[in-house]
């Protein structure tokens, strides 16, 4: 059954370390259909390639239109990556190297196809459409399977000489601990929801005991966010432990970029960030204001995203909008 919607439509695709996002967005950036699949994660160029345009074709099909009807795609994805060249040239949550993302699309739907970073594409979705929409300097913190990022300046995403500017889940907070454990140190590996599955495993070869055990049939493999959150809202006191972990590491970096760059707000968003809300955005906040430089003359602003796990793909539905209409 077709949809009443605005055209042009274009679909917006976020692949991510857990999950494949596509929908079908109209002018109005509304999303007129939707789907959802897990990430072949650890296979090649060829599963991925057929989950990736699985996922395209069953939004399509519940948009209700055919895919003629689609004028642009845009992709998020994770990096380092060409946007120019549309190739994924490597990422730790994907077994793939120079992935030829761009022209895979273009080759299945003969429309013109725009690549980018997954965070910036969400990070830009929010500030076109979500909890962004109002200011001109925003720097988005994507904690999910890694920890991503996304700066913007006078209005424009950040790019920089490498094309992967924004990288701010691989900055080292901790260089004594870097150097002596590899595995160690970095926002993204002290922050994200890998980090924290990391440390409850630790604790828990270590003789202490957790709720996320028995959801988990034992153990801690692949942590669901929701139920972190759940263990984390019920008193689990290993669960509240790594979260504040986390979200201090977070606040750090925070207090860090703040000094650096001051922008109007910093947006949160990704898995972990959405499932645990306001009570890890105070915890954040907490730890940004106790390392902060200044704030006589602002003060941090910290906000969640609003577009929830639709701002992958609404943002690279936008960007892939306006790049046809500026071509």
């Amino acid at each position: 059954m077709a949809h009443a919607y605005r055209g042009p439509l274009v679909l917006g695709i976020d692949i991510g370390g857990t999950k494949i996002l596509s929908a079908v967005v109209d002018a109005r950036n509304n999303v007129i259909g939707h789907s959802k699949r897990p990430t072949p994660f650890k296979a090649g160029h060829a599963l991925l390639t057929e989950e990736i345009l699985a996922s395209t074709k069953e939004a399509v099909a519940e948009a209700g239109i055919p895919e003629s009807a689609l004028k642009a795609i845009g992709v998020g994805a994770p990096g380092p990556l060409d946007p120019s060249a549309g190739i994924l040239l490597r990422t730790v949550n994907l077994a793939v190297k120079n992935y030829p993302l761009g022209s895979i699309l273009k080759t299945a739907y003969r429309v013109p196809v725009v690549v980018n970073n997954d965070v910036k594409m969400a990070c830009f979705g929010e500030f076109k459409a979500g909890a962004a929409q109002r200011a001109q300097s925003v720097i988005g913190l994507w904690v999910g399977t890694g920890v991503g990022g996304c700066v913007i300046v006078d209005g424009r995403v950040v790019i920089g000489a490498n094309r992967n500017a924004g990288e701010i889940g691989h900055i080292i907070l901790d260089a004594a601990v870097r150097k002596k454990r590899p595995r160690r140190g970095t926002l993204e590996l002290e922050a994200s929801k890998t980090a924290i599955q990391r440390l409850l495993e630790k604790w828990t070869t270590e003789g202490h005991k957790t709720s996320l055990q028995k959801s988990r049939g034992g153990n801690i493999y692949r942590l669901n966010s929701s139920d972190l959150a759940k263990a984390f809202m019920q008193g689990d006191k290993l669960a509240i432990k790594a979260v504040r972990h986390s979200a201090w590491y977070l606040g750090i970096a925070v207090a860090n970029l703040f000094n650096i760059l001051s922008p109007e707000l910093f947006v949160l968003g990704g898995g972990v960030s959405e499932s645990l809300g306001k009570a890890y955005l105070k915890l954040v906040e907490a730890a940004a204001n106790e390392y902060v430089y200044t704030t006589e003359l602002a003060p941090i602003r910290i906000a969640l995203a609003a577009l929830g796990g639709n701002a992958g793909v609404i943002g690279a539905a936008i960007a892939a909008r306006e790049a046809r209409l500026n071509s």
